[in-house]
């Protein structure tokens, strides 16, 4: 980890000559679900809208991976997986980023900014090594906290720290979203929600609340937590323009990833595939200035596109080798891949074997999907017309995929392939995490109870 700079006192008082950054972040939020990027949103989403309406909306914006920590090492380093080496959460047996990758905060604190971040989720605890370059990391004790506690803090420490008028990088992170939902409405009465067996195998054992199986009861509440979100969100934009911040502000909102609700065998769950409804993110920019304001952009984007644009807009040399490229300079990827976390010891999931082993592939282009699953009768091929069907849930046969599609994601496999991902196989003792902690995972879905 590089050391931080000293930042002298006449430092810190200088007028702000750079856009102040600000990361906001809302984990395991779907792109359909803002209403910004769908006509049909089922959430109400004003704040990020107006947010939008401020900025430039990126439409086809895609997440690496479907689990949280190596997305955020992608979007915080400009590398994919691939380059910067997490491709696992810590307690499935990945690594932790590597001290010589060069993070945006880091970045900019070499230059003066003064940086922060506020993060609600276990998986962004500071071992992840995504701190470096914080001079404050708050992040919660347990494995969540509720968003609401996040902006509490992270406005109480802007207040602590109100002499200061450096540049700022400010990351905040939601967990809401992310299940269990349990927060998002009251239980139900007996009787209310009848048993389905046939729907209760496709719910993730953490997920499941009151042993209530009906997929729209967890999509309401899942939509309340959206919608929660948003006003969190408000109340950090609203801070911004009451502090005269806003109007200079380089702001980026996205996701670590989605959700899956019905399209798949496992319901209200990620990590397990590498489909639309699991990697496709919301992506907002805006500008300093409002350069670009109201503009949608639907060329493919990824999450290894923020630091690059973050240093072009600061006018700021670029790292080495970075993966992305600026969004101001680029007209987008011809083609983005993205991967599973790893298969999953639940019912109705056909992959094999279980762990990382059972990575899902994928390389999409402007008009196709190709996805590799790893099945006990070896890879299995889908094809989908994006065009057609950009949900992805009606494959095509797999002969006619365009070769650039199969030679992406082969490429891919076979870098996953040489990976040690030898401590998957005691994942329950993965970080040593202690028994309230490694209960608390459990209910969280991080950590499988071993097949009876």
């Amino acid at each position: 980890m590089r050391p931080l700079p000293v930042l002298t006192l006449a430092a810190g008082l200088a007028a702000c000559k750079q856009p102040d950054v600000i990361f906001i972040t809302v984990d395991t939020l779907r792109a359909d679900h803002v209403g910004a990027l769908s006509a049909t949103s089922p959430a109400a989403t004003p704040r990020m809208d107006g947010l939008a309406a401020d900025g430039v909306t990126y439409t086809q914006a895609w997440a690496p991976i479907s689990v949280t920590g190596p997305s955020f090492c992608t979007l915080h380093t400009g590398l994919s997986p691939s380059s910067h080496g997490v491709t696992m959460n810590l307690f499935r047996g990945g690594s932790a980023l590597p001290d010589e990758v060069e993070t945006v905060a880091e970045g900019l604190a070499e230059r003066g900014y003064r940086t922060a971040a506020f993060v609600s989720g276990f998986t962004l605890r500071g071992r992840l090594n995504l701190d470096q370059g914080f001079t404050h990391y708050d992040q919660p004790a347990m494995p969540r906290r509720m968003g609401k506690r996040t902006t509490n803090r992270m406005l109480r420490w802007i207040d602590d720290h109100s002499w200061w008028t450096s540049d700022l990088f400010l990351w905040w992170h939601t967990y809401d979203p992310h299940g269990p939902l349990d927060s998002w409405g009251d239980q139900p009465a007996p009787g209310e929600w009848p048993a389905d067996p046939a729907q209760a195998e496709h719910l993730p054992k953490y997920q499941a609340l009151w042993e209530v199986a009906d997929p729209s009861f967890y999509a309401t509440r899942y939509v309340r937590a959206v919608e929660h979100t948003d006003g969190q969100v408000g109340r950090i934009l609203d801070w911004l323009k009451e502090s005269g911040r806003y109007d200079d502000a380089l702001i980026v909102l996205t996701a670590d990833h989605g959700e899956s609700f019905t399209e798949r065998e496992l319901w209200f769950d990620h990590g397990t595939t590498a489909a639309a409804e699991q990697l496709h993110v919301p992506l907002i920019i805006k500008y300093p200035k409002g350069a670009g304001a109201g503009a949608r952009v639907d060329a493919l984007v990824g999450l290894q596109d923020v630091l690059p644009t973050v240093y072009d807009v600061l006018g700021l040399p670029l790292p080495q080798g970075l993966d992305g490229s600026s969004l101001r300079a680029h007209p987008g990827h011809p083609l983005l891949t993205g991967e599973s976390s790893h298969c999953k010891r639940e019912g109705p999931i056909s992959c094999s074997p279980v762990g990382p082993a059972g990575k899902e592939f994928a390389a999409r282009d402007a008009a196709h999907t190709l996805v590799r699953r790893s099945t006990e009768a070896g890879p299995e091929w889908l094809l989908y017309d994006r065009i057609h069907d950009p949900a992805e849930v009606s494959p095509k046969p797999a002969d006619a995929a365009p070769v650039p599609l199969r030679a992406a994601v082969d490429a891919l496999a076979a870098d996953r392939a040489t990976r040690d991902y030898s401590g998957y196989e005691n994942d329950d003792e993965a970080d040593d995490p202690d028994k309230e902690e490694q209960d608390a995972l459990k209910a969280l879905g991080y950590v499988e109870d071993e097949e009876e």
